[in-house]
């Protein structure tokens, strides 16, 4: 799938991922398009989902992405919202901590969840932040550390 419709090679990518989270302090998220057809089958997403895991761990954020058909592939439809949920739910059936959807309103999908206690840590609306509710960078109701930069300017919503 990669080679034949990017016309380039998948391996670089993955040495990257690699490099970065082993010789590197950057921080870095995953976002994959879903193309109807192509790349959103469940074996797909729960293979992505195991590399991930076994290769950058589990606090390495993944978002899934709707395609949306343009320039060489406007015969195929756009991803619908349900893919979307089904990779997001292989892909913490799987065991990543942190996954998202994007280019589809959802804001369940978009908010940054506990994965102990479960509370709603930031929620997005689009590029939106509607509520922000992180101690540093833990969760104020159980301490668990969520990875990733945040801003220590920005002080938690009501």
């Amino acid at each position: 799938f990669y080679r034949k419709l990017t016309l380039s090679e998948i391996e670089p990518v993955l040495d990257t991922l690699v490099w970065l989270k082993r010789e590197t302090d950057v921080w870095f998220e995953i976002t994959t398009l879903l193309i109807p057809g192509k790349n959103d089958s469940d074996e797909e997403v729960r293979a992505e989902s195991r590399w991930i895991l076994d290769n950058l761990g589990d606090g390495v954020p993944l978002h899934f992405t709707a395609f949306h058909p343009d320039y060489k592939l406007r015969d195929l439809p756009p991803t619908e919202p349900s893919a979307l949920l089904r990779a997001r739910a292989i892909a913490r059936e799987e065991g990543i901590r942190h996954v998202y959807v994007g280019n589809v309103l959802d804001d369940d999908g978009q908010t940054t969840w506990c994965p102990d206690c479960g509370r709603a840590l930031i929620r997005r609306s689009w590029h939106r932040i509607e509520e922000y509710a992180l101690a540093g960078n833990r969760c104020p109701d159980c301490g668990t550390e969520i990875p990733g930069r945040f801003d220590p300017a920005i002080t938690p919503s009501a």
